[in-house]
């Protein structure tokens, strides 16, 4: 029988934090459903991240009270889970309380059958709430045990997915089509600050990047204007740390004022990758400019905060700090006013401290109303006088602010956030053309061969304390995968194609279900009581899209038609859903609109590797560029040369990189 806190050994940050509550904690394992059993009792389940505030707000109000505690050792078995290293159990839980008709978020608290299937779930609950429900709940399963495993039934049969399979995946592709999902997107669209008409507002960087590309394929005015909205919004607002670099997760209100300050990998790696790509197609100076610098200060951000001496970076850093949320980012108006002393007279201005602005208790969140060139004019000022004065007073905040205790950092590294960051830097390499960037992406990669890469093309998820562990969710996968075939466009180093491929191979062979057309979540073999299916494409896109854009990329590099076809077979299957909410569902139209440009299969068999100017024109979503007669695509070649193909019709042998280029155009 478990009977004391047993998270004391744990590596999770998260769970760590816990480890000392009078609350019998326990991390998940099968051991807790053998007692579970064996005792008749519940099973309590409490999900979170060690970045999450309200997730810190909870345990102090509920599981470091001792009556708290006392009722929940006495009638539970108590589970602390990471989300972050078991987002298996995390989206199986999620689903479950949403199936409730419970709103989903962290922490993530749910009631188990013994046997693990759940019974009643929500998110934070006062410590009154907490009690009352916990004291029901304990009541309506010793008095009606029939009432409770029925609920348990019907719950568990709709957490199974088995709705694909009936679904067709016959498609044709088409403008119309396209353009309807344009229509209904837009309509969506918060035009007078950027990003979508709902509150909270997240970045969802995977959306973005469709839209812009979708823009500058289509010159879309609406759209284009649309993104500059947004990137400009975000970039000069709360939600971007104007001294340190980086992102926070979300902004609390539309304007993008207020964030919830916690710092995710995943978040600025995709983050880093967008501006990055919007530097590259702004046809404006000024905003190239800026795009640019919001790159360089959240890679400046992540190297100094987040990455590792291995090579891999770390996950999150805390919203908290000094028993706050934000405190380590705000700053008082007299403070500011001692610290940069007549430099405060434009700085009040140019960073919005007005009376009537503050967040909360005098403190404010630096946020941009101007534009440089504004500041410039007001103070007579040169461009560049403006960049340095602001430039300059940013590294005296940043030497005051290093002063006060920062966030937590947590201490693991993902796999799946990690190769997020090698798709980010790549871009950024495209854009900005500094091989600091694509150095970091060939680190990080070397670090998932050497860490994190198994035998058979197995992946680990969790990286802590220099120990690999957690075998690899479908997430992990795909976004290897996806990050190691752009790595090899840029590079033309075959290894990371043939790793690509390797874990191509496994995912097909542990993950696939026939039956559904789709990827299960987790391999064969999982545990859990239901074996999720993920398709919606949030802040992180759906690592089945991912895995249909893979596929189809993978399936031409190595002339295995049935995994373009299967690719073509997810898509079909997830239309009803992109017509019905298409703003659910960009990375899934972002794999429509690529059929719809045309595959471009590019064959550069020269020892004249393209210039980095090249490649960041060569490189775009509907090309596959294949630099080596040992790949399938390009075997047939005997001749060394530069190669266009599209829709198996080849044009003759091209001169150079810059004719190829300049027929890519037509």
């Amino acid at each position: 029988m478990m009977k004391e806190n047993n998270l004391s050994s744990e590596t999770s940050l998260y769970l760590l934090q816990h480890a000392k509550n009078p609350v019998h904690w326990q991390p998940w394992s099968d051991h807790v459903f053998d007692d579970a059993k064996q005792s008749g009792k519940l099973v309590l389940v409490s999900i979170g991240y060690s970045a999450c505030h309200w997730c810190h707000v909870m345990e102090h109000e509920s599981f470091e009270n001792d009556d708290v505690a006392q009722l929940m050792n006495q009638h539970f078995i108590n589970v602390k889970v990471d989300r972050e290293e078991r987002p298996d159990v995390d989206k199986l839980y999620m689903s479950a309380i949403q199936l409730m008709g419970v709103q989903g978020g962290w922490p993530l608290n749910c009631i188990l059958m013994p046997d693990g299937r759940p019974i009643y779930g929500g998110t934070y609950f006062t410590k009154e709430k907490w009690l009352e429900v916990l004291k029901a709940l304990v009541l309506t399963y010793e008095e009606q045990p029939a009432r409770v495993e029925t609920f348990a039934k019907e719950i568990q049969e709709n957490l199974e997915d088995k709705a694909y399979e009936h679904i067709t995946a016959s498609f044709s592709i088409n403008k119309e089509t396209l353009q309807d999902w344009m229509v209904k997107l837009k309509r969506t669209f918060d035009l007078d600050f950027g990003g979508y008409q709902y509150v909270p507002k997240f970045p969802l960087p995977n959306h973005l990047d469709f839209l812009l590309e979708y823009g500058f394929q289509e010159q879309d005015g609406m759209i284009s204007q649309h993104l500059r909205k947004t990137l400009t919004s975000m970039g000069n607002g709360g939600i971007y740390d104007h001294i340190g670099g980086g992102f926070s997760r979300y902004s609390t209100d539309a304007v993008w004022k207020v964030p919830h300050f916690e710092k995710m990998l995943y978040d600025n790696a995709q983050l880093l990758g967008l501006y990055s790509k919007a530097a590259l197609f702004s046809d404006s100076k000024y905003d190239s400019e800026f795009y640019r610098s919001i790159v360089n200060e959240t890679f400046i951000y992540l190297r100094r905060s987040l990455k590792t001496r291995s090579g891999s970076y770390l996950c999150a850093q805390d919203a908290d700090s000094d028993g706050a949320e934000g405190l380590y980012y705000c700053w008082r108006k007299e403070e500011l006013k001692i610290i940069l002393g007549p430099d405060f007279n434009w700085f009040k201005d140019f960073y919005y401290i007005r009376n009537d602005e503050s967040w909360e208790d005098g403190l404010f969140i630096l946020q941009r109303k101007q534009e440089l060139k504004q500041l410039a004019a007001n103070n007579k000022w040169s461009i560049k006088q403006a960049k340095e004065n602001v430039n300059r007073v940013k590294r005296t905040l940043a030497f005051h602010r290093e002063k006060r205790e920062e966030p937590i950092i947590d201490p693991k590294s993902l796999t799946a956030w990690n190769a997020l960051l090698i798709n980010g830097l790549s871009q950024a390499y495209l854009a900005l053309n500094d091989e600091s960037f694509i150095e970091e992406a060939v680190s990080i990669a070397n670090w998932i061969i050497n860490r994190q890469l198994q035998s058979k093309g197995a992946l680990y998820r969790n990286y802590v304390n220099d120990i690999s562990s957690i075998n690899g969710f479908l997430d992990d996968y795909a976004l290897t995968i996806e990050a190691f075939i752009k790595l090899y466009q840029i590079k033309g180093d075959l290894c990371y194609l043939e790793y690509a491929k390797k874990m191509g191979d496994y995912v097909l062979s542990e993950f696939y279900s026939e039956e559904q057309g789709l990827f299960f979540y987790t391999e064969k073999g999982s545990k859990l009581i239901a074996r999720k299916i993920d398709i919606d494409d949030d802040v992180i896109p759906s690592s089945n899209s991912v895995m249909a854009h893979n596929l189809q990329l993978l399936g031409v590099y190595y002339r295995k038609e049935d995994w373009v076809e299967k690719s073509h077979q997810m898509l079909g299957k997830i239309l009803a859903f992109i017509n019905k909410y298409p703003s659910g569902y960009l990375n899934w139209m972002a794999l429509y609109y690529r059929l719809f440009l045309g595959i471009k299969e590019i064959h550069v068999l020269t020892s004249a590797i393209p210039t980095k100017a090249d490649l960041s024109a060569l490189i775009r979503s509907n090309r596959v560029v294949s630099y080596h007669k040992e790949i399938p695509m390009s075997s047939a070649y005997k001749e060394t040369g530069i190669y266009l193909c599209e829709n198996k019709v080849c044009l003759p042998k091209i001169a150079s990189i810059k004719t190829l280029l300049e027929e890519l155009k037509n």
